[in-house]
């Protein structure tokens, strides 16, 4: 123990101070999302620092994560062994005891100075810890650094600073300089030379102490200890030298008892100088020091809020991102959220059904939706549909468009489409053109419907009337294509999917044509003012959309997807065929009804019609109402003896939000 004499000459020396590129924040949220999730386990990383800097800063970048060996980023840049503990959250950040974080840390350095894993890789004796907390949502992180060394090491001046200049001459500082280069790059931060009859030789520290237990060294010859210090400040060297000191008392313990000359390597134009040091003092190496000072001069965390810097669309994505994968790493490690983000959704109507299932799947992470609807932005629309304004009213806006751009607001990341067209329907060749120049344009919006489908992935029938779902119906049939229908009542709602037909499935599950034994016809004529829009309590549309979408995340997480059986499960529970729920009394049934042979939409008689007669077949259907009966023979099923028991869906239940 130095005695209080001969404190005044105890060394002092410059901690280094942190300095954290902007790439560190990225890439530890990355890793955070990605691989650690909740874990708070210390993760290795890379720091390195340099003896050319006006500060000893010790520098943190994307690159620190590397796995492998560090990869300097210049000639005189030295490595530092970190590791950084990245807390859940700022509560166990700022309750995390320091003391002890700092003591586990340290007895792990001493066990790698006992096991001589310092010896072969010096670097160790810049060891930092960094503790960290990462807000992802608002891109602001807490941190606090610590350097690791012992506390009660005490180190005396035997002679104060002298620049090298006046110990080595020119042409040794150079060879000096040029040897270190040649280490490897984990030895150059920390080495010895011996000078012997003015010749000078570069050792690793594992290559002296290997060679000084041999006894190769001669009686004549002057040791120096040296390493790249970091602090400009001629009168107080950098931290490292702490842990260097330490280095020889545990592997060079004839050392300890004498003088060390040291020297403090700069670069850069600095000033390098020799420091004669002697250790007078080391604890048990059970407590360690090196909390970093905050701006305040105060041990205390820092912060660094990045939100300004991050582009504001990613910040968007990653938000989404983030509250997905915080489900999937709670509640279902399971939940497969690629396939549902690569979905591409097709929305038939864009009233408020079409809107609420927007806005779900964006929840969902959907970055593909394409919506459809040829009708405008009504006074009426939107209280009730979330995408519009009453300023779309005033300007007399499509829908489909609307939606899609109100889409983009908001979430910019998502690929949304708005499409203004009718979808042609069976029974409704009325108009004041011609009977050829309408079906004319059915087929050509036919076969952009036909097109639409093929490219999508899941089709969600929204429309306000029965007649206008028949084709994506018939067409998502004949592709196998997944199609979800969500239908309103007053205070009733349906969800139903549709089966996809296989012919290795006995029985497939129906659509929603196939309890209908007559075909769809002009439900839009004659209406009355309540029957021209949606009367519908308002919170209905909502319930049967969520449903819908929860629905269609659910097939996607089951291997078989839309062809899925309804005694199947997978990690968010069961997979109803449908939904029917009855606001008045809040009770839910889930009804699975088989696919109907004479289906006018899904049955293999109209599916083969339609592929073998093609638009003569959709022409057919677009002039007569009876057509599809007679294809299916439906007609000669109303004439059976058997009609009173066949069930017909109320026609109470097929209305939407227009």
């Amino acid at each position: 123990m130095a005695t209080e004499a001969s404190r005044e000459n105890l060394l002092k020396c410059t901690p280094f101070c942190s300095f954290i590129h902007y790439t560190f924040w990225p890439k530890l949220s990355e890793l955070k999302l990605n691989i650690d999730k909740l874990e708070e386990h210390g993760r290795k990383i890379w720091g390195y620092y340099t003896d050319s800097n006006k500060l000893p800063s010790l520098e943190v970048e994307f690159s620190s994560f590397n796995t492998d060996e560090f990869r300097p980023t210049g000639a005189r840049v030295y490595p530092a062994v970190g590791h950084c503990l990245n807390k859940n959250t700022v509560e166990s950040f700022k309750e995390c005891d320091k003391t002890m974080l700092i003591n586990e840390y340290g007895q792990s350095l001493k066990e790698k100075l006992a096991s001589k894993e310092v010896v072969d890789d010096p670097s160790h004796l810049a060891t930092f810890l960094m503790l960290t907390f990462a807000n992802l949502k608002t891109c602001h992180f807490y941190y606090w650094f610590a350097f690791l060394t012992p506390a009660d090491l005490e180190i005396q001046v035997i002679s104060s600073p002298q620049s090298l200049e006046k110990v080595l001459s020119k042409e040794l500082i150079t060879e000096l300089s040029e040897g270190q280069m040649k280490l490897p790059v984990s030895q150059r931060g920390f080495f010895s030379v011996t000078l012997v009859n003015n010749q000078l030789r570069i050792y690793s520290l594992k290559e002296f102490v290997d060679s000084f237990s041999s006894s190769e060294f001669s009686s004549d010859c002057v040791y120096y200890f040296v390493y790249a210090d970091p602090s400009p400040l001629i009168q107080h060297p950098g931290w490292p030298i702490r842990n260097l000191l330490l280095f020889i008392q545990q592997h060079l313990p004839s050392f300890s008892a004498r003088a060390v000359p040291v020297i403090r390597l700069r670069g850069g134009g600095g000033t390098s100088s020799v420091i004669t040091v002697k250790l007078v003092n080391y604890s048990s190496l059970e407590k360690w020091i090196g909390w970093e000072r905050n701006e305040r001069g105060k041990y205390g965390p820092m912060s660094a809020d990045l939100s300004a810097m991050m582009d504001p669309v990613k910040l968007a994505e990653k938000g989404v991102e983030l509250h997905l994968k915080l489900m999937k790493w709670r509640l279902a490690p399971q939940l497969d959220l690629d396939v549902i983000k690569e979905s591409r959704c097709l929305l038939l109507g864009a009233g408020t059904l079409g809107c609420s299932i927007a806005r779900n799947l964006l929840a969902w992470g959907v970055h593909n939706i394409t919506l459809v609807d040829n009708g405008q932005v009504s006074h009426s629309n939107p209280v009730r549909q979330s995408l519009y304004t009453f300023e779309d009213c005033k300007n007399v806006q499509k829908k489909a468009m609307v939606a899609a751009e109100a889409l983009k607001r908001i979430h910019p990341t998502v690929n949304a489409v708005g499409v203004v067209m009718d979808i042609p329907m069976p029974g409704h060749i009325t108009s004041d053109k011609g009977t050829s120049s309408v079906l004319s344009d059915d087929q050509l919006e036919s076969d952009y419907i036909a097109e639409l489908i093929q490219k999508h992935d899941v089709i969600f029938l929204l429309t306000d009337s029965r007649e206008s779902r028949w084709l994506p119906t018939m067409l998502a049939a004949s592709m196998k294509k997944l199609a979800i229908t969500a239908a309103l009542g007053f205070d009733t709602y349906l969800v139903m999917r549709h089966g996809i037909h296989d012919y290795t499935v006995l029985k497939p599950l129906g659509c929603y044509f196939c309890n209908d034994i007559t075909a769809p016809g002009n439900s839009l004529r004659d209406r009355t003012l309540d029957q021209q829009c949606t009367v519908t309590r308002p919170g209905v549309a909502n319930i049967a959309a969520s449903l819908a979408v929860e629905l269609f995340v659910s097939l996607l997480q089951h291997p078989s997807r839309g062809m899925a059986t309804t005694k199947d499960e997978t990690i968010l529970g069961e997979i109803p065929h449908s939904i029917r729920g009855f606001l008045s009394s809040y009770t839910q049934m889930l009804p699975a009804t088989p696919a109907f042979d004479s289906c006018i939409a899904c049955s293999s008689k109209v599916i083969s019609e339609y592929k073998d007669l093609g638009k003569e077949f959709l022409k057919k259907v677009y002039e007569s109402t009876t057509y599809l009966e007679e294809v299916t023979g439906i007609t000669a099923l109303l004439m059976a003896k058997e009609i009173e028991d066949v069930m017909v869906l109320e026609s109470d239940e097929d209305i939407d939000s227009s």
